[in-house]
């Protein structure tokens, strides 16, 4: 059943961010409508040191039950052209909290400045960074909401083509899978989905890439080899226009061996984890506790004493110089690949929606 927090929440979201995304306002001035609404006062605990490597921006995020023996590597959502939601940094301490986590939120370049393939390239490199730090990819989880759950996957997949060590597991929420339009609830959900339309998201597709790159398995993972990648938990809401991206990525992911689990939760709207007074919120971050918990070693005795009687701050520095030039000024990034070989194959049903969080 759906809480009332989260039927009143929708009605608020349609009269307000629906109308904005769907406008025809400049990407300056939608950046402008989001960055307006104020930054919210982190809560008590909540540690937020800045990284300016050569490669990437980001900011590490600890809380007092983070373990440096896990590691989130955070890819946040925007429509691959808006910052990181001001909801964002709170939004991934609770994912801490909840899994004993210290977390990595990452600041990809965004179109229409930096296209395809910009921002992929950051994700990786902030995962190599990691590695460079000594962190065991086994200890490190990849997340991502949105835009930044596609590159999740494509991350997952780039990293696998070059050779590169796989992380433990994965999280995506309500991501972005699909440049090629091809699920029924792009359309089908476009009236019910209390934030997104499709209008809104052919805009994206036309400042974030060319035309012939639709099909790109990095820029639709729903296109892509899933052979040989670590688990995934994906949750999405039932009334998303985004609800087939997530769909058809877990079958076609499933069925070649992965496990992909996909999680629809009843009529929530999109990225509602940023959302922390409603009840599904904290179910659903309950559950990617649960998940990592199953698929990551759990921290040391040593560590966790440490976590208990410790909780101050953790002072960490990147391993890489700031370069001399900014992100947008040309500064050196890591790389990706844009051409891998496109696969093809069929993909299977999709799953029912239930008013509790259908898992498949």
């Amino acid at each position: 059943m759906v809480s009332w927090q989260t039927r009143l929440l929708n009605r608020v979201l349609h009269l307000t961010i629906k109308r904005v995304m769907s406008g025809s306002g400049t990407v300056a001035e939608t950046r402008r409508f989001i960055e307006g609404r104020g930054k919210p006062r982190l809560p008590p605990g909540i540690e937020v040191e800045p990284v300016h490597a050569v490669a990437f921006r980001g900011e590490w995020i600890r809380t007092p039950e983070s373990s440096d023996e896990r590691t989130l590597l955070y890819l946040p959502g925007g429509g691959f052209m808006l910052p990181a939601s001001q909801q964002v940094p709170t939004m991934v301490a609770r994912i801490n909290r909840e899994a004993s986590m210290r977390a990595l939120l990452v600041h990809y370049r965004l179109a229409p400045e930096h296209p395809f393939p910009a921002g992929l390239e950051d994700c990786l490199a902030a995962y190599r960074h990691l590695l460079d730090l000594g962190t065991d990819p086994k200890s490190i989880v990849i997340a991502g909401d949105s835009a930044g759950g596609g590159l999740t996957l494509s991350t997952l997949l780039a990293l696998r083509e070059d050779g590169d060590p796989l992380p433990g597991c994965a999280v995506v929420i309500s991501p972005f899978t699909d440049f090629s339009f091809g699920g029924e609830s792009r359309f089908d959900n476009a009236r019910h989905d209390p934030m997104l339309s499709s209008d809104g998201i052919a805009r994206m597709n036309d400042l974030y890439l060319d035309d012939a790159l639709h099909d790109n398995p990095l820029v639709s993972p729903v296109y892509g080899d899933f052979h040989g990648l670590p688990p995934v938990l994906a949750q999405v809401g039932s009334t998303e226009v985004l609800l087939d991206d997530t769909r058809r990525v877990g079958e076609r992911a499933a069925s070649q061996g992965v496990d992909f689990r996909v999680e629809v939760w009843d009529e929530v709207p999109h990225v509602w984890h940023v959302w922390p007074f409603l009840p599904e919120t904290q179910q659903a971050i309950r559950h990617i506790g649960e998940f990592v918990h199953e698929h990551l070693a759990r921290p040391s005795p040593k560590e966790r004493a440490r976590v208990r009687k410790a909780p101050a701050k953790v002072a960490v520095k990147t391993s890489v110089k700031v370069a001399a030039k900014g992100a947008g000024e040309g500064a050196k990034r890591g790389s990706a690949k844009a051409t891998p070989k496109k696969r093809s194959g069929d993909l299977t049903q999709p799953v029912a929606a239930a008013s509790e969080p259908a898992t498949t």
